[in-house]
């Protein structure tokens, strides 16, 4: 009775052909096998290259801390702060002050119009006083 192996590659159970030698059941498993061992050993030496460099360059790896977040939120504030000194006042975003100054002078000059359905885009009919037209809104 022949003794069965356990091919090294796939797990499948075989009767050797050569005398102990043989660790694969196929020709093909073998290959296989020797094609996966290559790609680890590439792998692991493209891996051992970049920790080389990364000890050879010092590199660490930084922590979170108070001086850093102030050195940020320093960073930001002059830079907000440059934004708004240089940017003229007619290209500033709207504030909620500017929108409501907008919405008191609408209430004031447009009035709706109720008895006037809406426009096919979806915009209601206002009065507007000082022109003494009707606008869509």
């Amino acid at each position: 009775m022949k003794k069965t192996e356990v091919c090294l590659h796939c797990g499948d159970e075989y009767i050797p052909k050569r005398r102990g030698a043989q660790k694969f059941c196929t020709n093909s498993c073998r290959s296989r096998h020797w094609q996966t061992k290559q790609s680890n050993k590439t792998n692991e030496v493209v891996l051992s290259k970049v920790e080389n460099t990364v000890e050879k360059q010092g590199a660490k790896v930084e922590a979170m801390s108070f001086a850093g977040v102030g050195n940020a939120a320093a960073g930001v504030a002059v830079v907000d702060g440059l934004k708004s000194l240089l940017t003229a006042k007619e290209n500033k975003a709207a504030t909620k002050k500017d929108i409501q100054e907008l919405k008191t002078l609408i209430i004031g000059r447009f009035l709706p119009i109720n008895n006037i359905s809406i426009d096919s885009m979806g915009r209601c009919p206002f009065y507007d006083v000082e022109t003494g037209s009707v606008v869509y809104m």
